[in-house]
């Protein structure tokens, strides 16, 4: 009996291992494989040449199931070209102005990073980008497109928090961003892109910024008592200007006496005050649905409607006559270039759309998307060394 029970064991513990040896047999299905190489650079992606700036490259691998996977073998690395140097190490130098492919090997995979090498010193056009992301969610940044709307870079995304506004001052060195979520206007310096404090603090969600005829900074507050506030250029608080509040204020401008001219969102308005303040009544309060950035054209009053998706002119008088442009999106930001030319975000497509002087649409300056851009509603023309 007890050979019996010995003779029923062994057969059932043999067909247990020839179970295991069949399930088992395609083990090297199972071993992690090198597939994949991202490369990331310890200082982004453009390069001073006049420095000129290095960045250090790393290799970061992943494997057939999209997990890390720890790189043991020699990374080789190449450039196509003479723009930048690069030495074993993956430490790249600029040279010369221009585009660079980065390429590095690890056995038989490889990865490409591409780099910018500029020359801060040359003559250029920047245009500063604010990308609202997902509203009150990020991801947030600033972003620098070339006069061209190519070879985006981020300025910063640091403290950045539904940013609405850029106002560059020059003679400071500082670039000021609004940040509705944190009611903070952040200064950031002008070439690095490095935080350097708090311009103004609590107000109620920041909005557009602009400097006015007095050379003080005029702000607009989302929420709060919606009274437009002003600020010495180095932070100091002045007042409270205007004499009633604009609720969900967004855009402002003056004419060429001196008013100032407020919209508001979800008033589907813009008001008028004059040059100390007083409220002067609705100057346009029908023709529109939620309008944002508003600017003189002469005597003509340009205006993003958000809602409506059109760009609209009102004369002298607040009365309509004409939709200057049709078929956008979120319309939110204004720059405009010296021959006329005007770009505006259009939310809706996550482009930068340029137009003529009279509305006639040019091109999407910035395509859709360039740079991880989500939701364009600020835009700034900085010229350097001009």
């Amino acid at each position: 009996m007890s050979r019996l029970l010995l003779s029923l064991r062994q057969l059932v513990l043999s067909a247990f291992i020839l179970l295991t040896i069949a399930c088992g047999s395609d083990d090297s299905a199972e071993v992690p494989v090198l597939t994949t190489l991202n490369i990331v650079s310890s200082n982004g992606s453009w390069l001073d040449v006049v420095i000129p700036e290095t960045t250090k490259l790393a290799v970061e691998g992943v494997n057939q199931f999209g997990n890390s996977i720890r790189i043991d073998s020699e990374v080789t690395w190449s450039a196509n070209n003479n723009n930048v140097s690069i030495d074993s190490e993956g430490n790249v130098t600029a040279l010369i102005i221009g585009t660079s492919v980065i390429t590095a090997r690890v056995e038989d995979v490889e990865g490409s990073f591409e780099i910018e090498v500029w020359d801060s010193s040359a003559p250029r056009t920047d245009i500063y980008v604010s990308d609202a992301g997902n509203f009150d969610s990020p991801p947030w940044q600033i972003l620098i497109f070339d006069s061209n709307g190519e070879n985006p870079r981020v300025f910063t995304d640091d403290r950045v928090s539904w940013p609405q506004d850029i106002v560059i001052l020059e003679d400071q060195e500082v670039v000021l961003v609004s940040n509705l979520n944190t009611g903070n206007i952040t200064k950031y310096d002008i070439n690095s892109g490095e935080f350097v404090s708090n311009f103004a603090s609590g107000i109620s969600g920041p909005t557009r910024m602009k400097i006015g005829p007095d050379g003080l900074l005029y702000v607009l507050q989302w929420s709060g008592n919606g009274l437009v506030k002003r600020y010495e250029l180095d932070g100091t608080f002045v007042d409270d200007f205007t004499s009633i509040g604009v609720n969900q204020s967004i855009g402002m401008d003056w004419d060429g006496s001196g008013n100032l001219y407020v919209s508001s969102f979800n008033g589907a308005n813009i008001r008028k005050f004059d040059t100390s303040g007083n409220d002067q009544g609705l100057f346009v309060s029908s023709n529109l649905t939620g309008p944002t950035d508003i600017w003189f054209d002469g005597d003509d009053l340009i205006v993003n409607d958000w809602s409506g998706g059109v760009i609209r002119k009102f004369d002298n008088n607040g009365s309509f006559v004409e939709d200057i442009a049709t078929g956008l999106g979120q319309v939110e930001g204004v720059a405009i270039f010296d021959n006329g030319n005007f770009i505006v975000g259009n939310g809706a497509d996550a482009t930068v759309k340029m137009y003529s002087a009279s509305g006639n649409f040019i091109k999407d300056l910035v395509l859709a998307g360039a740079g991880g851009l989500i939701k364009p509603n600020a835009l700034t023309i900085r010229k350097v060394n001009q």
